[in-house]
């Protein structure tokens, strides 16, 4: 799913700044291993959901945390897509063998925690900063009934990214409302005939259901809880007509692919592109124009979800290796790396404290796009959080598909896609009971 990209400057400087945080320190000045402890090793298992080069990224990080802590050696594997990295560690949980960390979207939260599988670190996280320094709505993607079990590593929400050259072309300004933006998108298809040679808008496919419920917020709903989703709610009805109509106009394409219609965009096939804020450096370096960038135009009110995922801790390994784990993920997410994270990738620091660091206010003077998610961040929630999140979101994805392609009324697809998944989380929860 990556896309080459230039290997990013200050990575000496990450992995320095990176390698000053101690263990002790971490862990409130207290030992982490008796003298004389045999070396931990550890599996940390995560995807790459956005363009660019993030592999090559993380395995630098890791090698960088490798080298600052000579009793603690982690194992990076890389396991494809987040779809990809889930089921292999639901596999591996299965089998009672788990990798002692991971990344997954934070959707997973519920399922993972309905497996027994997960650490709970708040008592490790009051002793340390954490609740003073992780923005709120990050912290909350891997939270649950007031306990925390992992800390935020990549965030993001999407973002609206937009042809500078081509809005320019067709004396139109970047739009703040759905108004507007059907407006932009109809001003800014360019056809031959029956042929689109440049969508107005392209809405990236693959995880078109995470920005659709951010849509859905923007109408004022979150329309799933614990127990149920509200997929077929008008406020999401609404939502869902107004894409319809889109494509249908064929302004936007019915379909699309994630790694596709971000290379789409920098091609300039599209003129607008609703994509993750973790593919901004990618795209800001890759495309052959000026690229802008700003937050999702509002619907009824601003609103947005969280996207990327935490990383997590196994529940069932020895006590040395949670604490291992621990500082693996507190070196993964200090103020230091967070900062040198967001520059590399787009995804958005996750402390308030990284937004201050030299590294940070320097990119964000140099690239004020940086901060566009953050009108939309403040108000956003987690994502899908509910059993048997895959199966669930695989309904509402189909609905959404089958809803633009034509192939179904919006109405009648988002009610089948709500009562399947109600059937599906009523299963699950009466097996956890």
């Amino acid at each position: 799913m990556t896309s080459s990209a230039s290997a990013p400057t200050p990575r000496r400087q990450f992995l320095k700044q990176g390698a000053s945080v101690s263990a002790a320190a971490m862990l409130g000045g207290m030992p982490l291993f008796a003298s004389g402890q045999q070396q931990v090793k550890l599996a940390f298992m995560y995807p790459v959901g956005v363009s660019g080069d993030i592999n090559r990224l993380v395995s630098a990080m890791i090698a960088g945390f490798n080298a600052a802590h000579g009793n603690i050696q982690v194992e990076a594997i890389y396991a494809g897509s987040y779809d990809n990295t889930e089921q292999k560690v639901m596999t591996a949980l299965g089998v009672g063998d788990p990798p002692a960390s991971w990344l997954p979207i934070n959707s997973m939260l519920t399922t993972f925690l309905g497996m027994d599988a997960l650490e709970d670190v708040t008592a490790l996280a009051k002793a340390d900063d954490i609740f003073q320094d992780f923005l709120p709505g990050f912290l909350g993607t891997c939270m649950s009934d007031n306990k925390l079990y992992g800390l935020p590593f990549q965030c993001s929400t999407p973002v609206l990214y937009y042809n500078k050259a081509a809005f320019e072309k067709a004396g139109a300004k970047p739009p703040t409302n759905w108004t507007e933006l059907e407006a932009a998108a109809k001003a800014l298809t360019v056809r031959q005939g029956d042929t689109v040679s440049q969508w107005g808008l392209t809405i990236g496919g693959g995880w078109h259901d995470w920005i659709f419920e951010s849509f859905v917020r923007q109408n004022g709903l979150v329309f799933w809880n614990k127990e149920k989703v509200m997929f077929d709610a008008p406020e999401s009805l609404n939502a869902l007509e107004f894409w319809v109509r889109m494509a249908q106009a064929k302004y936007m394409p019915a379909a699309s692919t994630w790694e596709s219609s971000a290379n789409d965009f920098m091609a300039g096939r599209t003129a607008m592109l609703y994509h993750s804020t973790g593919s901004m450096t990618n795209i800001l370096k890759s495309s052959s124009f000026p690229v802008g960038v700003v937050p999702m135009p509002k619907g009824k009110q601003l609103g947005s979800t969280m996207g990327g995922g935490p990383i997590l801790i196994a529940k069932k390994q020895p006590d040395a290796h949670k604490r291992a784990a621990w500082t693996f993920a507190r070196w993964m997410t200090n103020t230091a790396n967070q900062a040198q994270w967001c520059v590399d990738t787009g995804y958005l620091a996750a402390r308030k404290s990284s937004w201050e660091t030299p590294v940070l206010k320097a990119h964000v003077a140099k690239v004020p796009e940086s901060r566009a998610a953050f009108v939309t961040a403040e108000v956003a929630g987690a994502f899908l959080q509910v059993p048997g999140y895959h199966k669930v979101r695989s309904f509402l994805q189909s609905a959404i598909d089958r809803s633009l392609s034509g192939e179904i009324k919006p109405d009648a697809a988002l009610k089948d896609a709500t009562a399947k998944a109600n059937l599906e989380i009523q299963r699950l929860s009466r097996r956890r009971t």
